[in-house]
């Protein structure tokens, strides 16, 4: 008897090949793949991995218009450009499986790490996954994955398998055919080729980002007065707050002022009362993508990459989680026994291990396949973490460590003074007991301001009272972090997809500004476009619709196959309205994107900014017509413009004539540096530009048979 038990990664597969084995896995390969052999409980066992996705969609026959519907799972190579390294992972399944008796998936316990251990198992192995075991875990620990293995589920889990697949052809159906949709309204209404995408979280996130522009840009700013007092006690100064916050009718302002400066100023009354600060509930990933935006401003996708790798060592529990919850068989004692080997930690942990009783402080929030994000107990070796893998390591372990302390006792103390039956409040708060803020402190900030004695019917001594006019503001900005929370409580994405859409809203150039997104004029009139014609595809509440269908399929309430069909239906009503208003929509879009567009042979204008280098991708991205295309000079056989374009094929940049494929006239340039029109010419009439790369600059001629070319 053979078991094959498929991975998700590499370094996952070694992680249960050196749990499971009895002694030392014996490590092997096919081509450049690893896989492990060992022995367990009588039975030769086979870890071997997958590379996250293996198989990915793709229509059936190459088409270039829309709808198109008729997709089938093939090699993700096949799918996608640069994935050519799975074809090696594909063919080690396929040569492992014929030695097979029996097949285990051990991918990460989620929709998408079931999609990965289906597909593997249908395609590469040529098995039924209906005849595969399904070994679960939160944590990649030897006692974790031992419990798994010996409290193995009989099948995979149907319902998750069928919610990714069905995730995975909706978010095809809709990606697929609103981004040629959109890339055909800029070619009938414009002539040329031009790539823009939307898809069906992508777009309505996209909306409530610029709804906030709106809000912005439309918000009038209202005048209004605040009135303090400045007041002395035992030679410091203070500063008390008039009991109206704010006052929006000027003399009523300068009124109160006038009365107030009358006096006499007294104690009225003296307000003191404890409050008990709980500690915080467990990490859910949400919450430590915030979390770690604000302690380091780590963006949600580099927070979950990093606690992805954090997971795959061992350190700490699955992060892709939606519950506030620990396990509730989880032993918490030896867990905090080794952490209290980290000098960092010893103090805190030694305090709670003299406890009789530890038992964590929860919140609300539940996911049936994982438990809130803690760390497992594992430590990880010296030197062994970067420094960013150090910061969030330290924010889990801090946040585990808290929940089990005693709350933080905090004293609030008001102050408020009578003057002239005017009343103004002297507010101060100190701690009286850290509490869990002890070992968690450093991440939250608590204000300790300290106040003398007060009595009432005492005297104050008034320095001064004005009054200070000021302006309300507009609503902020969202931040990456309260984007994805926004779209949390909208209910659209997933815990494991919301941090990718945002990135692919900045890849797309449809919105720009690391701490506080600002929407281009690009993502604006695409919005803008779909909401005037076919509002449908930006609607939240469709979006959500089929969320909540995903979620169905997943309890076992809906059918894959029915929910499918419904979206593919509704799609269908959607981009038949697209069609009629196919020309409206380009000559909107038209307005932002001008005439950076893309050609026929795949090349793009790259746009005008101070960082245009080898990197900027713009034909990828969309974001060509964003800005103003780069003008190096004028062409020598045509008198057209020579602009900077971007080969998508190639990766390279090069200038070339903008009236290709008329004029074929086309310069090489370096693939490094920011490239600058000088306006003069050279041999041939070749433009001169300037390259500034590393803190220097030089001219050159793109002529590559002048000497002065040849030489740089």
């Amino acid at each position: 008897m053979v078991t094959l038990i498929i991975a998700e990664k590499p370094n996952v597969a070694r992680k249960i090949a050196y749990a499971l084995a009895e002694g030392k896995p014996v490590r092997k390969t096919i081509g450049k793949v690893s896989y492990y052999e060992f022995t367990r409980d009588g039975k030769k066992v086979i870890v071997a991995p997958a590379v996250g996705h293996l198989f990915s969609l793709a229509p059936k026959t190459k088409t270039y218009g829309y709808p198109v519907f008729d997709v089938e799972w093939v090699p993700v190579y096949v799918a996608e450009k640069g994935k050519g390294y799975a074809k090696d992972y594909i063919k080690a399944l396929a040569a492992l499986a014929k030695r097979a008796d029996e097949f285990v998936v051990a991918c990460d316990y989620d929709t998408e790490g079931e999609v990965i251990g289906y597909t593997a198992l249908k395609y590469a192995c040529g098995v039924d996954p209906s005849k595969a075991k399904r070994m679960k875990f939160s944590a990649l620990t030897k006692k974790d994955l031992l419990k798994a293995w010996y409290n193995m589920e009989p099948t995979i889990n149907f319902g998750m398998a069928d919610a990714g697949i069905a995730r995975h052809v909706l978010d095809w159906y809709w990606g697929v055919n609103l981004s040629r949709a959109l890339t055909s309204a800029i070619k009938r209404a414009s002539g040329k080729w031009m790539v823009l995408s939307t898809g069906r979280v992508q777009g309505p996130t996209l909306k409530f980002l610029v709804e906030r522009e709106r809000e912005i840009a439309n918000f009038k700013p209202t005048p209004y007065w605040v009135i303090k007092m400045l007041l002395e006690k035992n030679g410091e100064t203070y500063t008390a707050t008039y009991e109206k916050e704010r006052i929006f009718d000027e003399n009523e302002a300068k009124r109160t002022v006038e009365e107030a400066k009358k006096g006499p100023a007294f104690v009225e009354r003296v307000e003191v009362k404890q409050q008990n600060r709980n500690p915080p509930v467990p990490f859910d990933l949400g919450t430590l993508q915030r979390e770690a935006y604000s302690a380091f401003g780590y963006s949600p996708k580099k927070t979950l990459e990093i606690a992805q790798r954090l997971y795959e060592r061992g350190l700490s529990s699955y992060p892709r989680t939606s519950s506030q919850k620990l396990p509730k068989n989880l032993n918490f004692r030896p867990i905090i026994q080794k952490l209290a080997k980290l000098p960092e930690y010893k103090p805190f942990a030694h305090e709670l291990l003299g406890k009789e009783k530890l038992k964590p402080v929860e919140g609300k929030k539940e996911d049936p396949a994982h438990p809130a994000i803690y760390p497992t107990g594992e430590l990880p070796k010296p030197g062994e973490l970067t420094k960013d893998e150090g910061n969030l390591y330290d924010l889990i372990v801090r946040r585990f460590l808290a929940l089990f302390m005693e709350p933080a006792v905090r004293e609030i103390m008001k102050v408020i003074i009578n003057s002239n039956s005017h009343r103004f409040i002297l507010s101060g708060a100190r701690t009286l007991k850290g509490g869990w803020l002890k070992v968690y402190g450093k991440y939250v900030k608590f204000d300790e301001v300290l106040l003398p004695s007060f009595r009432e019917g005492e005297p104050v001594k008034v320095i001064q009272i004005k009054r200070e006019k000021k302006k309300t503001k507009p609503p902020a900005r969202y931040s990456p972090a309260s984007v994805i929370k926004r779209m949390e409580d909208l209910g659209i994405g997933t815990k494991a997809t919301r941090a990718q859409i945002l990135e692919t809203l900045y890849q797309r150039g449809y919105i720009e500004g690391k701490r506080k997104i600002k929407v281009t004029p690009l993502g604006t009139r695409v919005v803008e476009a779909l909401e005037k014609n076919v509002p449908e595809i930006v609607s939240v509440e469709l979006t959500r619709a089929f969320e909540e269908k995903m979620e169905e399929i997943m309890a076992g309430k809906a059918g894959k196959e029915e929910v499918i069909e419904e979206s593919r239906n509704q799609l269908i009503k959607i981009l038949g309205v697209f069609k009629e208003k196919e020309l409206a929509i380009g000559k909107m879009l038209l307005e932002t994107t001008g005439t950076g567009v893309t050609t026929s042979k795949g090349s793009v204008e790259v746009e005008n900014s101070k960082s245009n280098s080898s990197s900027s991708k713009a034909g990828e991205s969309g974001r060509a017509g964003s800005r103003e295309r780069l003008v190096l000079g004028k062409c020598p056989k045509c008198g057209g413009d020579l602009v900077l374009r971007y080969n998508r094929k190639t990766g390279k940049r090069f200038v070339g004539c903008s009236n290709w494929p008329k004029c074929d006239v086309t310069y090489p340039i370096l693939q490094r540096g920011q490239v600058i029109p000088t306006g003069k010419t050279c041999c041939n009439g070749a433009p001169v530009v300037k390259i500034r790369e590393k803190g220097r600059e030089y001219e050159i001629c793109l002529d590559m048979n002048c000497e002065e070319w040849k030489r740089r």
